[in-house]
């Protein structure tokens, strides 16, 4: 008997059957003008907000899992999820996959960034990634707020406004807004979302 959520059960089979067809919005050419009107994306609780003015998101050096010197920054032509997480999130344990299976299903176009900002050592890291399952990821470690944190005095690249908090970055390095919450970017909304950006 399958014991995953009903809902992940679907789109993983949906995924394997189908491949990059559940993708069918991402195959077209981006449609994000100067007036910069999305789509709506939204959850029971939260919708995807835009950011006044966009701004660019320089390259930002933090470390990766292994505690090695790592940089996020924008790949020209692919947007950029930074999904900002941390191991006290709760939602995060549902987050964090379904951006995995984003990032298998539409790696081609999507980039996912999963930025901890955990203070506590990288071995609590590492121990909630393998309950979650998460295996193939990029995770990135941000305990000084380089690049995302609240703080008013010493602002990040990323202000916090909840978590998890998913910012999409455009392929040409704009930060164009953020999600807050759980979300499932492989939704149709999700994916009309995505590809309005597609060349933004």
């Amino acid at each position: 008997m399958d014991d995953r959520p009903p809902h992940l059960s679907r789109r993983s089979t949906l995924a394997s059957l189908l491949g990059s067809a559940v993708l069918p919005f991402l195959s077209r050419p981006g449609l994000a003008q100067s007036d910069d009107r999305p789509p709506v994306f939204e959850t029971a609780r939260h919708q995807f907000i835009i950011v006044r003015p966009s701004k660019i998101l320089p390259p930002v050096s933090l470390t990766d899992i292994n505690g090695k010197p790592a940089t996020l920054a924008p790949t020209p032509g692919k947007i950029l999820l930074v999904n900002i997480w941390a191991t006290w999130c709760e939602a995060c344990r549902v987050d964090l996959p379904l951006l995995e299976r984003l990032q298998n299903v539409a790696g081609g176009r999507v980039n996912v960034a999963a930025v901890s900002i955990d203070k506590t050592d990288r071995q609590q890291v590492k121990r909630y990634l393998q309950k979650a399952a998460i295996r193939a990821l990029p995770i990135y470690l941000d305990p000084e707020g380089r690049l995302a944190n609240k703080s008013t005095d010493n602002p990040g690249r990323l202000p916090i406004y909840g978590m998890p908090l998913t910012y999409l970055v455009t392929p040409s390095g704009r930060i164009a807004g953020y999600m807050a919450g759980v979300a499932d970017w492989l939704a149709k909304d999700g994916q009309e979302l995505l590809a309005y950006y597609a060349s933004a």
